[in-house]
């Protein structure tokens, strides 16, 4: 997972429940992952494995309480003793592959969800930046929501972080 709810919260103060914020926090990951087409795993990392009652058989020693592993095409959370999260079939070998993100990346969706979280609660729409202004018969136009029409819906200023992590896509 990209971070907890509580890990959220020491960042950003909100009424909504524990389970939205993980819902949020959820759909963000895999938006970034989506932009970026950057799996962050960690490349020179991969375990192979059992999984049988939704617990790997043998854990290792790098993979802890929390992390976040990618089995196939799906992102599962290590609970204790080697139990993940969702549910996932048995299986007789698997190749775990551990997921971390980097710091930025992290502080980066803090600042996106801090503006989706405001917004949701002032329902009023933020005005980034003057676009352009006309001084005879005084006009302005403000960029807001529509400078940046990619999948987080965000304004272009709270993404330019995913810059550096974009992959090419051929």
């Amino acid at each position: 997972m990209l971070m907890t709810a509580e890990h959220l919260r020491k960042f950003v103060e909100t009424a909504e429940t524990e389970e939205m914020l993980n819902e949020y926090l959820t759909a963000l990951e895999s938006a970034v992952r989506q932009e970026t087409h950057n799996t962050f795993t960690v490349r020179n990392f991969c375990h192979k494995t059992a999984i049988q009652n939704n617990t790997m058989l043998t854990p290792s020693l790098r993979i802890h309480s929390g992390d976040t592993v990618q089995i196939g095409d799906y992102l599962y959370t290590v609970g204790s003793g080697g139990t993940l999260s969702p549910e996932l079939p048995d299986a007789d070998c698997v190749e775990v592959h551990l997921v971390v993100y980097p710091p930025d990346v992290v502080m980066g969706c803090v600042d996106i969800m801090r503006y989706k979280l405001s917004k949701a609660a002032n329902s009023a729409p933020e005005k980034a930046g003057i676009a352009s202004e006309t001084i005879s018969r005084h006009s302005v136009t403000f960029s807001g929501e529509d400078a940046y029409s990619g999948v987080l819906g965000v304004p272009a200023r709270l993404t330019k972080f995913l810059d550096r992590y974009r992959k090419a896509r051929f």
